[in-house]
């Protein structure tokens, strides 16, 4: 390694003329002014430029603050090259210095600073990033589960879609672009502590900067430098040449996550069940069942199952948090729900409840025996930070807080009790970065790093979170949220980015795909597996399905759907890295898990016989095959060594016909009993007959052809 570094350090070259730094690597050049040290220019191996300068000068400290914001404009650098450490040094006066180190195709950008006064809150590093509108072809952003392809037309477009991370709408800390033909990529590099930041690509309207030709890139580190503190920054990697399905690899490699417990570590044979396991909620505010009645009614539901239940504390969902057992005395018991619990697990399925440790009811026996200024995550004025869901102003709490540790650890404990085989956390990897003033904060920005460490010991627990984030992911199973629901909930996609200039990208399916299990939100309605389009989105990324369970629906054609995709299919996906991820046309994909292939339609029009909003997959040796058909059909093939199997969870009568010979067509019902056999024709290899929903007066779960 070392070797190879040296040889990577030697072959950039630096050169200093015109008033510009240039230096030159094997993978790109890099222009510098040398008379402020704005990047003026990155080019690629090719010499197609890919970014060039706008507002700010490679560095800016408190830029929303006008009175004490300061600059790299205001400064004449003295620079300094390096040749045997192929690193250039621009000094600001006392107050900054900024190295970049040279490496064959990635440059590294560092930034210290010696602060003088006042509190320095925002560091934007690098400034003055920008990319011209007329040559951009697609940008990447980390914005939700799993990621977002920007089209051109996002890039001319007024907006300002800058997000923090960590929180849902920035699960890493990374952007990339292919603009004029080639590829750049920006992100942090950092084990140490999480250094929270606002990033985005931003254009402007009128004679503004950043706007006309010009969009801009902006990185700005949250930061709390007090006076006379030294603050030195993350290295910020620029990658050149490399696409963004390699810059997000190289980002999960540089930043360590590779190295995080796999699902099958983490979770040992649970793995199994849970990737053949839809996640069934179950509302029991929408139920009205008692948990002493819930099984015979469960007893219908397919197996194995996630069973996950919500509104169950005394006064029902986002009351009492985070106060959840004993239950609503409505429901039952303590003692009947793990009651509830053991019926599940002798049926094969497992058990995981909702829960909220990070925001307090102020009607909860936690918070009435404490205050919200002990327990809370505060600002920098020692006021405790609140936001309402529905009529509860509840408390943002800190994880560094002594009675939300004790309290943590007694609900986790309590829930292990009752049989829990999971727990859902709610809010915590949705919930933006936050500054958190509690004394018992080691620093203001070690928020998130609080919940790190604090979930830490739980890691065995099969903890699951809503949405998530790239760190998350080193001790937390699950994640449950994204796009989808975001956009068919409150259209906040198209609010961002411009109806018509987004598609999903699976940044985080590359990212983290075999340290969590994916899902939809755990409790949004309209991605449950209720159409063809969730169904689509789950398979092309990679998600397990979802079911939101109401009495009488336990034979919904849906859920059986939902089921026997995860049961046929789950294993073969459900932690398995994504191999590749491919366009084949406008709205169509193919996905390649391991041995399962996907391509998947969300266009609107049928593309090489997959209905739109609808999938094919198969696996390598043809045991599996899953279509959507034009006219609502769905076909589940199953082949074995005896027989194979034709499955129709959704449709009406159908003419089909398999690749397969037969000499004998069944009929089977729900528990596999034959009904009898159907006319059919064989030749070729090739069998055809009529897929009807029902033979001799019962309903047809499937066909078997006997060969």
């Amino acid at each position: 390694m070392g070797l190879l570094a040296g040889i990577a350090a030697a072959a950039a070259i630096f050169s200093h003329a015109a008033g510009q730094l240039v230096v030159k690597a094997p993978g790109y050049r890099v222009v510098l002014s040398d008379t402020n040290g704005r990047i003026l220019e990155v080019d690629d191996a090719r010499g197609r430029k890919l970014l060039g300068s706008s507002w700010g000068c490679l560095w800016w400290l408190n830029p929303d603050h006008h009175a004490t914001s300061v600059g790299g404009c205001s400064f004449h650098p003295r620079s300094r090259w390096d040749a045997r450490a192929s690193t250039l040094t621009l000094t600001y006066g006392s107050l900054a210095v900024v190295t970049l180190q040279a490496r064959a195709t990635y440059f590294d950008l560092r930034l210290r600073i010696a602060n003088g006064a006042p509190v320095r809150d925002h560091v934007r590093f690098p400034a003055g990033l920008a990319g011209d509108t007329r040559t951009v072809q697609a940008g990447y952003a980390p914005d939700v589960l799993p990621g977002v392809k920007l089209k051109p037309a996002f890039f001319s477009r007024v907006g300002n879609p800058v997000q923090i991370y960590p929180s849902r709408w920035a699960f890493a800390d990374y952007l990339a672009l292919d603009s004029n033909g080639g590829h750049v990529a920006l992100y942090s590099v950092n084990r140490g502590p999480i250094a929270p930041v606002s990033f985005g690509f931003l254009h402007l309207g009128g004679t503004a900067p950043c706007s006309g030709r010009v969009y801009c890139l902006l990185h700005q580190f949250e930061t709390w430098v007090e006076p006379h503190a030294r603050w030195t920054s993350p290295v910020v990697r620029v990658r050149v040449g490399e696409n963004a399905q390699q810059t997000i690899l190289d980002y999960r490699r540089d930043n360590g996550i590779g190295a995080y417990p796999s699902l099958a570590s983490k979770l040992g044979q649970r793995l199994d069940v849970l990737s053949r396991a839809p996640l069934v909620k179950a509302d029991v505010a929408r139920l009205q069942l008692p948990f002493t009645k819930w099984t015979p009614s469960l007893q219908r539901l397919p197996s194995p199952i996630l069973l996950h239940p919500v509104a169950y504390q005394p006064g029902g969902h986002d009351t009492g948090d985070p106060d959840f057992l004993p239950p609503d005395p409505a429901w039952g018991t303590t003692d009947d729900l793990a009651a509830l619990v053991a019926g599940a697990h002798a049926r094969g399925d497992l058990f995981m409840p909702y829960d909220n440790l990070s925001w307090w009811d102020p009607s909860s026996p936690s918070l009435r025996a404490t205050t919200p200024t002990a327990v809370g995550a505060l600002d920098d004025t020692g006021a405790p930070q609140t936001i309402d869901y529905g009529d509860h102003e509840g408390v943002i709490v800190s994880p560094f807080a002594p009675a939300v540790r004790a309290r943590t650890a007694q609900e986790l404990d309590a829930w292990r009790s009752v049989g829990a085989d999971c727990v859902f956390l709610d809010q915590l990897g949705a919930r933006p970065w936050l500054r958190d003033f509690n004394p018992a904060a080691p620093t203001p920005l070690a928020y998130d790093d609080g919940w790190l460490s604090l979930l830490a010991p739980y890691s065995g627990r099969c903890l699951m979170a809503e949405d998530g984030w790239d760190r998350l992911a080193q001790d937390v199973v699950g994640f449950h949220g994204g796009l989808l629901m975001m956009q068919r909930e409150l259209a906040y996609v198209d609010h961002y980015f411009g109806v018509g200039n987004w598609e999903p990208y699976p940044l985080a399916t590359w990212l983290l795909h075999d340290k969590v299990l994916m899902y939809q939100h755990d409790l949004y309605p309209l991605t449950m597996a209720i159409d063809g389009e969730v169904m689509t989105w789950n398979m092309a990324f990679g998600l397990v399905n979802s079911f939101e369970w109401q009495l009488g629906d336990e034979h919904d054609p849906w859920l059986e759907l939902a089921d026997r995709l995860q049961q046929d299919f789950g294993p073969h996906y459900a932690g398995v890295p994504l191999a590749s991820f491919v366009q084949l046309s406008p709205g169509v994909t193919r996905s390649v898990f391991g041995d399962l292939t996907v391509e998947a339609n969300l266009s609107p029009q049928t593309y090489d016989g997959i209905a739109s909003d609808g999938f094919l997959a198969r696996t390598a040796d043809g045991s599996l095959t899953a279509q959507a058909l034009p006219g609502g059909h769905w076909l589940i093939i199953e082949r074995g060594a005896g027989a194979t199997t034709v499955r129709q969870p959704v449709g009406g009568d159908l003419t089909v016909t398999i690749d397969a010979s037969a000499s004998r067509v069944v009929a089977l019902g729900g528990d596999g009993s034959a009904l009898g056999s159907i006319p059919f024709t064989s030749a070729g290899g090739r069998t055809t007959f009529l897929y009807a929903q029902a033979s001799g007066g019962s309903r047809v779960a499937a066909y078997r052809l006997e060969p």
